[in-house]
């Protein structure tokens, strides 16, 4: 009777352990995913709330060695170092600047961030961004991006692109 105990105590303890890995596992992939979505968020925020008084004062006095350390300040905790290269020489100062050469201000409104069903490294979103000018009526444009997450640095950027802005930089630039 008590090898049967024995082996019924076993079974389920294994069984336990078992479930607990699952369970531990999931938790573990929500984080993560939780984690990266944070990451694309605060990028986007930094890009379309503003402009960022601090980015203007750099930029306009072309204090490059200086807007270097910003952009490590602001974006830095976000990204791989060669993943903040590109996006800093691709993407950083193009919205900002171009809504402070307009007079407009942005407004980060929504994000949606979907998760690749194939890549789990691979993250799309879409922003609605707002910009107004001067108490004028504002205009909304749905900016939509990619993302790739650094399978090496855990919850860096590697990689990251805009898609579509849907007229976005078109209402800025026509803002002159």
């Amino acid at each position: 009777m008590f090898k049967n105990n024995h082996q019924v105590t076993s079974f389920f303890i294994c069984l336990l352990l078992i479930m607990s890995g699952f369970l531990l596992a999931a938790c573990s992939q929500k984080e993560e995913e939780d984690q990266h979505k944070t990451a694309i968020k605060k990028v986007l925020e930094h890009q379309f709330t503003g402009p960022d008084e601090e980015f203007i004062e750099l930029n306009n006095k072309e204090e490059i060695q200086e807007l270097g350390k910003y952009y490590a300040k602001v974006y830095g905790p976000y990204f791989t170092e060669s993943g903040l290269d590109s996006f800093v020489a691709a993407f950083a100062t193009q919205y900002p600047t171009y809504a402070n050469d307009s007079g407009y201000k942005l407004s980060l409104k929504n994000i949606t961030i979907e998760q690749s069903e194939n890549t789990s490294n691979r993250y799309s979103f879409i922003a609605e961004v707002g910009c107004q000018k001067n108490g004028e009526e504002e205009k909304t444009a749905n900016v939509e991006g990619d993302v790739r997450f650094s399978t090496k640095d855990e919850g860096k950027i590697e990689g990251f692109q805009y898609v579509n802005d849907n007229g976005l930089t078109d209402m800025l630039r026509a803002g002159n």
